[in-house]
Protein backbone atom coordinates (compact mmCIF):
# COMPACT_ATOMS: atom_id res chain seq x y z
CA UNK A 1 0.00 0.00 0.00
CA UNK A 2 1.20 3.62 -0.54
CA UNK A 3 0.67 7.08 0.06
CA UNK A 4 -0.47 9.41 -2.85
CA UNK A 5 0.97 12.98 -3.58
CA UNK A 6 -1.66 16.09 -3.63
CA UNK A 7 -1.72 18.74 -5.71
CA UNK A 8 0.72 21.75 -6.36
CA UNK A 9 -0.39 25.55 -6.24
CA UNK A 10 -0.72 27.95 -8.59
CA UNK A 11 -1.02 31.11 -9.39
CA UNK A 12 -0.50 34.05 -11.97
CA UNK A 13 0.18 36.70 -9.39
CA UNK A 14 -1.88 39.92 -10.22
CA UNK A 15 -0.72 42.51 -12.33
CA UNK A 16 -0.08 46.39 -10.56
CA UNK A 17 1.10 48.09 -13.63
CA UNK A 18 3.72 50.52 -11.64
CA UNK A 19 5.23 47.50 -9.94
CA UNK A 20 5.60 45.73 -13.30
CA UNK A 21 7.30 48.81 -14.46
CA UNK A 22 10.02 48.79 -11.23
CA UNK A 23 10.64 45.60 -11.90
CA UNK A 24 11.61 45.73 -15.35
CA UNK A 25 13.58 48.78 -14.55
CA UNK A 26 15.42 46.37 -11.97
CA UNK A 27 15.67 44.07 -14.16
CA UNK A 28 17.90 46.40 -16.66
CA UNK A 29 20.04 47.09 -13.80
CA UNK A 30 21.79 50.47 -12.06
CA UNK A 31 21.14 52.40 -15.21
CA UNK A 32 17.54 52.46 -15.04
CA UNK A 33 17.10 54.01 -11.70
CA UNK A 34 14.17 56.41 -11.29
CA UNK A 35 16.30 59.34 -11.75
CA UNK A 36 18.16 58.21 -14.57
CA UNK A 37 15.11 56.58 -16.31
CA UNK A 38 13.29 59.95 -16.16
CA UNK A 39 15.69 61.60 -17.55
CA UNK A 40 15.67 58.96 -20.67
CA UNK A 41 11.98 59.63 -20.58
CA UNK A 42 12.77 63.90 -20.52
CA UNK A 43 10.01 64.06 -17.20
CA UNK A 44 10.81 65.10 -13.94
CA UNK A 45 12.29 62.66 -10.84
CA UNK A 46 9.50 63.43 -8.81
CA UNK A 47 6.98 63.01 -11.47
CA UNK A 48 7.55 59.07 -12.26
CA UNK A 49 7.88 58.64 -8.36
CA UNK A 50 4.56 59.44 -7.80
CA UNK A 51 3.42 57.39 -11.16
CA UNK A 52 4.74 54.32 -9.68
CA UNK A 53 4.03 54.59 -5.98
CA UNK A 54 0.91 54.92 -7.59
CA UNK A 55 0.28 58.46 -6.24
CA UNK A 56 -0.72 59.74 -9.85
CA UNK A 57 -2.15 57.69 -12.55
CA UNK A 58 -0.34 56.97 -15.84
CA UNK A 59 -1.80 58.29 -18.80
CA UNK A 60 -1.65 56.14 -21.56
CA UNK A 61 0.96 58.56 -24.10
CA UNK A 62 3.05 58.12 -20.81
CA UNK A 63 2.75 54.44 -20.83
CA UNK A 64 3.81 54.22 -24.39
CA UNK A 65 6.92 55.78 -23.57
CA UNK A 66 7.36 54.32 -20.42
CA UNK A 67 7.13 51.17 -22.46
CA UNK A 68 9.12 52.00 -25.67
CA UNK A 69 11.67 53.16 -22.62
CA UNK A 70 11.91 49.34 -21.73
CA UNK A 71 12.32 48.29 -24.81
CA UNK A 72 8.60 46.44 -25.23
CA UNK A 73 5.09 47.01 -26.40
CA UNK A 74 2.39 48.64 -24.56
CA UNK A 75 1.06 44.97 -25.16
CA UNK A 76 3.94 42.66 -23.49
CA UNK A 77 4.01 45.46 -20.67
CA UNK A 78 0.85 44.87 -19.35
CA UNK A 79 1.07 40.85 -20.45
CA UNK A 80 -1.74 41.44 -22.88
CA UNK A 81 0.12 39.30 -25.05
CA UNK A 82 0.46 36.03 -23.08
CA UNK A 83 -3.83 36.44 -22.25
CA UNK A 84 -4.77 33.73 -23.93
CA UNK A 85 -2.26 31.61 -23.04
CA UNK A 86 -2.67 32.23 -19.49
CA UNK A 87 -6.43 31.43 -19.48
CA UNK A 88 -6.04 28.19 -21.32
CA UNK A 89 -3.20 27.15 -18.95
CA UNK A 90 -5.78 27.98 -15.92
CA UNK A 91 -8.34 26.34 -17.83
CA UNK A 92 -5.96 23.45 -17.54
CA UNK A 93 -5.01 23.67 -13.85
CA UNK A 94 -8.99 23.55 -13.35
CA UNK A 95 -9.77 20.73 -15.29
CA UNK A 96 -10.54 17.63 -13.32
CA UNK A 97 -10.31 15.49 -16.26
CA UNK A 98 -6.92 16.03 -18.14
CA UNK A 99 -6.42 13.56 -21.53
CA UNK A 100 -2.11 13.04 -23.10
CA UNK A 101 -3.16 16.05 -25.91
CA UNK A 102 -3.82 18.67 -22.83
CA UNK A 103 -0.95 17.87 -20.71
CA UNK A 104 0.96 18.09 -24.49
CA UNK A 105 -0.68 21.46 -24.68
CA UNK A 106 -0.28 22.76 -21.41
CA UNK A 107 3.56 21.77 -21.22
CA UNK A 108 3.96 23.69 -24.40
CA UNK A 109 2.04 26.52 -23.35
CA UNK A 110 4.08 26.82 -19.92
CA UNK A 111 7.19 26.64 -21.51
CA UNK A 112 6.18 29.71 -24.18
CA UNK A 113 5.24 31.73 -21.10
CA UNK A 114 9.01 31.38 -19.42
CA UNK A 115 10.61 32.04 -22.57
CA UNK A 116 8.95 35.27 -23.08
CA UNK A 117 8.43 36.18 -19.69
CA UNK A 118 10.47 39.80 -18.21
CA UNK A 119 11.09 40.75 -14.72
CA UNK A 120 11.50 38.72 -11.30
CA UNK A 121 7.53 38.52 -11.36
CA UNK A 122 6.21 37.16 -14.25
CA UNK A 123 8.97 34.76 -14.62
CA UNK A 124 8.35 33.41 -11.28
CA UNK A 125 4.81 32.60 -11.88
CA UNK A 126 5.76 31.53 -14.80
CA UNK A 127 8.27 29.12 -13.36
CA UNK A 128 6.38 28.03 -10.96
CA UNK A 129 3.62 27.15 -12.77
CA UNK A 130 6.09 25.57 -15.61
CA UNK A 131 6.87 23.53 -12.19
CA UNK A 132 3.30 22.07 -11.57
CA UNK A 133 2.89 21.22 -15.55
CA UNK A 134 5.66 19.08 -15.15
CA UNK A 135 4.93 17.69 -11.52
CA UNK A 136 1.44 16.52 -12.58
CA UNK A 137 2.83 14.70 -15.82
CA UNK A 138 5.33 13.04 -12.63
CA UNK A 139 8.31 14.91 -14.48
CA UNK A 140 9.75 15.36 -10.90
CA UNK A 141 13.64 16.26 -11.15
CA UNK A 142 12.30 19.15 -13.85
CA UNK A 143 9.51 20.46 -11.26
CA UNK A 144 12.09 20.68 -8.77
CA UNK A 145 14.28 22.39 -11.21
CA UNK A 146 11.51 24.84 -11.94
CA UNK A 147 10.61 25.93 -8.81
CA UNK A 148 14.49 26.48 -7.77
CA UNK A 149 14.02 28.62 -10.12
CA UNK A 150 11.13 30.16 -9.22
CA UNK A 151 12.15 30.73 -5.24
CA UNK A 152 15.36 32.79 -7.25
CA UNK A 153 12.33 34.98 -8.60
CA UNK A 154 10.78 34.52 -5.42
CA UNK A 155 13.75 36.02 -3.07
CA UNK A 156 14.38 39.14 -5.56
CA UNK A 157 10.61 39.98 -5.08
CA UNK A 158 10.89 39.86 -1.47
CA UNK A 159 14.08 41.76 -1.35
CA UNK A 160 13.35 44.46 -3.26
CA UNK A 161 9.14 44.96 -3.34
CA UNK A 162 8.57 43.20 0.43
CA UNK A 163 6.38 41.10 -1.24
CA UNK A 164 6.95 37.47 0.34
CA UNK A 165 3.66 35.66 -1.90
CA UNK A 166 5.49 33.86 -4.18
CA UNK A 167 8.20 32.91 -1.87
CA UNK A 168 5.47 30.67 0.34
CA UNK A 169 3.57 29.27 -3.05
CA UNK A 170 6.74 28.08 -4.32
CA UNK A 171 8.33 26.92 -1.11
CA UNK A 172 4.95 24.91 -0.23
CA UNK A 173 5.26 23.31 -3.63
CA UNK A 174 8.80 22.45 -2.95
CA UNK A 175 8.16 20.76 0.40
CA UNK A 176 6.55 18.01 -2.36
CA UNK A 177 9.17 17.14 -4.87
CA UNK A 178 11.72 17.60 -1.46
CA UNK A 179 9.64 14.99 -0.48
CA UNK A 180 10.29 12.86 -3.54
CA UNK A 181 13.41 13.07 -3.74
CA UNK A 182 14.07 12.30 -0.34
CA UNK A 183 15.87 15.08 0.85
CA UNK A 184 15.24 16.09 4.31
CA UNK A 185 18.76 18.22 5.29
CA UNK A 186 16.84 21.91 4.90
CA UNK A 187 12.97 20.74 5.18
CA UNK A 188 12.45 22.00 8.68
CA UNK A 189 13.43 25.42 7.79
CA UNK A 190 11.46 25.38 4.89
CA UNK A 191 8.36 23.53 6.97
CA UNK A 192 9.06 26.23 9.35
CA UNK A 193 8.53 29.50 6.40
CA UNK A 194 5.23 27.35 5.16
CA UNK A 195 3.78 27.36 8.74
CA UNK A 196 4.36 30.77 9.77
CA UNK A 197 3.63 31.99 6.70
CA UNK A 198 0.39 30.47 6.17
CA UNK A 199 -0.44 29.68 9.51
CA UNK A 200 -4.19 30.52 9.33
CA UNK A 201 -4.26 28.39 5.88
CA UNK A 202 -5.27 25.22 6.13
CA UNK A 203 -4.90 24.22 3.08
CA UNK A 204 -0.72 24.58 3.41
CA UNK A 205 -0.66 23.59 7.16
CA UNK A 206 -2.69 20.53 5.45
CA UNK A 207 0.55 19.82 3.22
CA UNK A 208 2.88 20.95 5.36
CA UNK A 209 1.53 17.96 7.27
CA UNK A 210 1.61 15.59 4.36
CA UNK A 211 5.48 16.58 4.14
CA UNK A 212 6.23 15.76 8.03
CA UNK A 213 4.44 12.55 7.43
CA UNK A 214 6.81 11.38 4.31
CA UNK A 215 9.44 12.35 6.41
CA UNK A 216 8.95 10.41 9.10
CA UNK A 217 7.73 7.26 7.03
CA UNK A 218 11.15 7.47 5.48
CA UNK A 219 12.63 6.90 8.65
CA UNK A 220 10.50 4.10 9.36
CA UNK A 221 8.66 6.05 12.72
CA UNK A 222 5.45 4.75 11.21
CA UNK A 223 3.42 5.71 14.27
CA UNK A 224 4.77 9.78 14.12
CA UNK A 225 3.94 9.45 10.16
CA UNK A 226 0.17 7.82 11.33
CA UNK A 227 -0.52 10.91 13.48
CA UNK A 228 0.85 13.64 10.78
CA UNK A 229 -1.23 11.49 8.47
CA UNK A 230 -4.50 12.44 10.75
CA UNK A 231 -3.42 16.01 11.29
CA UNK A 232 -3.25 16.38 7.69
CA UNK A 233 -7.08 15.18 7.43
CA UNK A 234 -8.29 17.76 9.89
CA UNK A 235 -6.62 20.77 8.30
CA UNK A 236 -7.84 19.60 4.60
CA UNK A 237 -11.55 18.87 6.10
CA UNK A 238 -11.58 22.92 7.20
CA UNK A 239 -11.06 23.15 3.20
CA UNK A 240 -13.78 21.13 2.24
CA UNK A 241 -12.16 20.60 -0.48
CA UNK A 242 -13.50 16.85 -1.62
CA UNK A 243 -10.63 16.39 -3.57
CA UNK A 244 -7.83 16.91 -0.87
CA UNK A 245 -10.23 14.93 1.67
CA UNK A 246 -10.13 12.25 -0.31
CA UNK A 247 -6.00 11.91 -1.05
CA UNK A 248 -6.18 12.80 2.92
CA UNK A 249 -8.36 9.92 3.67
CA UNK A 250 -6.22 7.25 1.37
CA UNK A 251 -2.96 8.41 2.87
CA UNK A 252 -4.93 7.69 6.27
CA UNK A 253 -5.83 4.64 5.56
CA UNK A 254 -2.48 3.80 4.38
CA UNK A 255 -0.55 3.78 7.41
CA UNK A 256 -3.54 1.75 9.46
CA UNK A 257 -2.78 -1.04 6.39
CA UNK A 258 0.72 -0.89 7.28
CA UNK A 259 0.22 -1.13 11.38
CA UNK A 260 -2.50 -3.76 10.71
CA UNK A 261 -6.00 -2.02 11.22
CA UNK A 262 -7.48 -3.15 8.14
CA UNK A 263 -11.00 -2.54 9.08
CA UNK A 264 -10.44 0.75 9.92
CA UNK A 265 -7.91 1.43 6.33
CA UNK A 266 -11.07 -0.25 4.67
CA UNK A 267 -13.71 2.04 6.09
CA UNK A 268 -11.11 5.32 5.21
CA UNK A 269 -10.37 3.94 1.72
CA UNK A 270 -14.06 3.08 1.31
CA UNK A 271 -14.95 7.06 1.93
CA UNK A 272 -12.63 8.18 -0.26
CA UNK A 273 -13.91 6.34 -2.98
CA UNK A 274 -17.23 7.93 -2.36
CA UNK A 275 -15.32 11.17 -3.02
CA UNK A 276 -16.36 12.72 -6.25
CA UNK A 277 -14.04 14.80 -7.10
CA UNK A 278 -10.87 11.95 -7.30
CA UNK A 279 -9.54 12.12 -10.63
CA UNK A 280 -9.57 8.81 -12.21
CA UNK A 281 -5.80 7.92 -11.42
CA UNK A 282 -6.39 8.37 -7.44
CA UNK A 283 -9.75 6.65 -7.76
CA UNK A 284 -7.93 3.55 -9.39
CA UNK A 285 -5.72 3.93 -6.91
CA UNK A 286 -7.82 3.90 -4.10
CA UNK A 287 -10.25 1.34 -5.54
CA UNK A 288 -6.42 -0.71 -5.89
CA UNK A 289 -5.84 0.07 -2.14
CA UNK A 290 -9.15 -0.65 -0.88
CA UNK A 291 -9.23 -4.45 -2.58
CA UNK A 292 -6.27 -5.04 -0.92
CA UNK A 293 -7.44 -4.68 2.51
CA UNK A 294 -10.42 -6.42 1.81
CA UNK A 295 -8.42 -9.12 1.01
CA UNK A 296 -7.06 -9.24 4.40
CA UNK A 297 -10.18 -9.47 5.63
CA UNK A 298 -11.37 -11.96 2.99
CA UNK A 299 -13.92 -9.77 2.04
CA UNK A 300 -14.48 -11.43 -0.93
CA UNK A 301 -18.30 -10.36 -1.99
CA UNK A 302 -17.23 -6.68 -1.30
CA UNK A 303 -14.21 -7.09 -3.82
CA UNK A 304 -15.99 -9.01 -6.70
CA UNK A 305 -19.07 -5.91 -6.80
CA UNK A 306 -15.76 -2.84 -6.11
CA UNK A 307 -13.83 -4.48 -8.87
CA UNK A 308 -16.93 -4.82 -11.32
CA UNK A 309 -18.39 -1.14 -10.64
CA UNK A 310 -14.89 0.27 -11.66
CA UNK A 311 -14.06 -1.73 -14.48
CA UNK A 312 -14.43 1.17 -16.50
CA UNK A 313 -10.88 2.53 -15.49
CA UNK A 314 -9.31 -0.67 -16.92
CA UNK A 315 -8.59 0.39 -19.85
CA UNK A 316 -6.35 3.79 -19.19
CA UNK A 317 -5.05 2.05 -16.19
CA UNK A 318 -3.71 -1.16 -17.30
CA UNK A 319 -0.72 -2.09 -14.61
CA UNK A 320 -3.80 -1.34 -11.75
CA UNK A 321 -7.01 -3.24 -13.77
CA UNK A 322 -3.69 -6.07 -13.66
CA UNK A 323 -3.46 -6.30 -10.19
CA UNK A 324 -7.08 -5.83 -9.31
CA UNK A 325 -7.41 -9.14 -11.67
CA UNK A 326 -5.09 -10.67 -9.39
CA UNK A 327 -7.57 -9.52 -6.50
CA UNK A 328 -10.86 -10.90 -8.37
CA UNK A 329 -9.21 -14.79 -9.10
CA UNK A 330 -9.02 -14.90 -5.22
CA UNK A 331 -12.01 -13.16 -4.25
CA UNK A 332 -14.20 -15.24 -7.19
CA UNK A 333 -12.02 -18.56 -7.21
CA UNK A 334 -11.75 -18.17 -10.99
CA UNK A 335 -8.03 -18.80 -12.13
CA UNK A 336 -8.68 -17.31 -15.70
CA UNK A 337 -8.17 -13.36 -14.44
CA UNK A 338 -4.66 -13.77 -12.99
CA UNK A 339 -4.07 -16.39 -15.90
CA UNK A 340 -4.73 -13.41 -18.02
CA UNK A 341 -2.30 -11.13 -16.42
CA UNK A 342 0.13 -13.61 -16.54
CA UNK A 343 0.05 -14.38 -19.84
CA UNK A 344 0.17 -10.77 -20.83
CA UNK A 345 3.11 -9.33 -22.24
CA UNK A 346 2.27 -5.59 -22.15
CA UNK A 347 2.60 -6.04 -18.84
CA UNK A 348 4.76 -5.20 -16.44
CA UNK A 349 7.06 -8.12 -15.54
CA UNK A 350 6.39 -7.83 -11.35
CA UNK A 351 2.88 -7.45 -11.78
CA UNK A 352 3.28 -11.25 -14.27
CA UNK A 353 5.43 -12.15 -11.42
CA UNK A 354 2.47 -11.21 -8.44
CA UNK A 355 -0.01 -13.01 -10.99
CA UNK A 356 2.28 -16.21 -10.87
CA UNK A 357 2.27 -15.76 -6.76
CA UNK A 358 -1.52 -15.90 -6.63
CA UNK A 359 -2.12 -18.72 -9.04
CA UNK A 360 0.51 -20.42 -7.00
CA UNK A 361 -1.40 -20.03 -3.66
CA UNK A 362 -4.72 -20.86 -5.40
CA UNK A 363 -3.87 -24.34 -6.18
CA UNK A 364 -1.75 -24.80 -3.66
CA UNK A 365 -5.05 -24.35 -1.14
CA UNK A 366 -6.70 -26.31 -3.86
CA UNK A 367 -4.59 -29.34 -3.14
CA UNK A 368 -2.87 -29.42 -6.79
CA UNK A 369 0.92 -29.61 -5.81
CA UNK A 370 1.30 -30.15 -9.78
CA UNK A 371 -0.02 -26.99 -10.73
CA UNK A 372 1.27 -25.33 -8.14
CA UNK A 373 4.93 -26.18 -8.74
CA UNK A 374 4.40 -25.14 -12.12
CA UNK A 375 3.06 -21.77 -11.20
CA UNK A 376 6.11 -21.41 -8.93
CA UNK A 377 8.68 -22.37 -11.29
CA UNK A 378 7.33 -19.45 -13.94
CA UNK A 379 7.15 -17.17 -10.94
CA UNK A 380 11.30 -17.91 -10.39
CA UNK A 381 11.54 -17.13 -14.10
CA UNK A 382 9.65 -13.80 -13.79
CA UNK A 383 11.83 -13.04 -10.83
CA UNK A 384 15.41 -13.84 -12.13
CA UNK A 385 14.51 -11.00 -14.98
CA UNK A 386 14.57 -8.39 -11.99
CA UNK A 387 14.62 -9.63 -8.80
CA UNK A 388 16.13 -6.96 -7.31
CA UNK A 389 12.90 -4.63 -7.92
CA UNK A 390 10.79 -8.06 -6.40
CA UNK A 391 9.59 -6.13 -2.97
CA UNK A 392 5.90 -7.92 -2.89
CA UNK A 393 4.66 -5.49 -0.57
CA UNK A 394 4.92 -2.51 -3.25
CA UNK A 395 4.20 -4.72 -5.95
CA UNK A 396 0.32 -4.36 -5.23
Amino acid sequence: MSTIEYATDSSQGNLNLPSRILDLMYTKGEAFTIRGFAQRLGISREYLRLMLSGQREIPPQMLEKIASGLGVSVARLKQLDTKKQTEELNKFFNSKKRTKPMFRRALSIASELVQVALGAKELGYALNNLGRVQYLQALYEEAHESWLRALGCANKLKDQFEDDHLFLLVSSNLMLTYTIRKEYSNMESLLEVVETGYADNPDKLGKAQYTRMKWQEDRGNYELARQHAYRALEFFEQTRDSKQIGISLMNVAHFEYITKNYQLSANYLSKAIQSTSLSDRALIHAVKEYTKALLMLKDYQTIIRIVDEYSYLGKDYPEYWAKLQIAYTTASGDPSYAEAVKNNNDLDINTRYLSCKCLMEFYYLKGDAEKAMRYYEESRIFSSTRCEYLKEEALF
